[in-house]
């Protein structure tokens, strides 16, 4: 089983994001669904409409799910080219600030992507 990522198919970041991580991807470890199309799934885990907008999830093969932060660390650890940046990513503390960049950059993508994002997806 793959590890499956969650991102919200109308947001430009989200889209760039997974267009990033895919190639770094090569031994395609990850599945890439949106969350539009993810809602839809029968069986699917619940998770509330508004949490899925907010930050990146995860579902890992074993069942566990991270988000944000820990989402994009846990992605950067399974490719091998992130590999050595994601190891420092784990080291103590540094939670402390990648968590809120994260929750930051998530909360103010709009105005980061002000021309791909005229139409209001990309706000919260």
């Amino acid at each position: 089983m793959k590890t499956i990522a969650l991102y919200d198919g109308t947001c430009s970041l989200c889209k760039e994001t997974k267009r990033i991580f895919k190639k770094l991807d090569w031994l395609d470890k990850v599945e890439w669904i949106s969350l539009q199309e993810y809602e839809k799934m029968p069986g699917s885990l619940s998770f509330s409409r508004q949490d899925l907008r907010k930050e990146l999830h995860l579902i890992t093969p074993s069942g566990s799910v991270k988000k944000g932060y820990s989402a994009v660390r846990r992605l950067l650890l399974l490719f091998p080219a992130s590999f050595l940046i994601s190891t420092f990513l784990y080291l103590p503390f540094t939670e402390l600030l990648g968590d809120p960049a994260y929750k930051w950059i998530a909360k103010n993508r709009q105005k980061f992507l002000k021309k791909k994002c005229d139409d209001g997806s990309c706000s919260l």
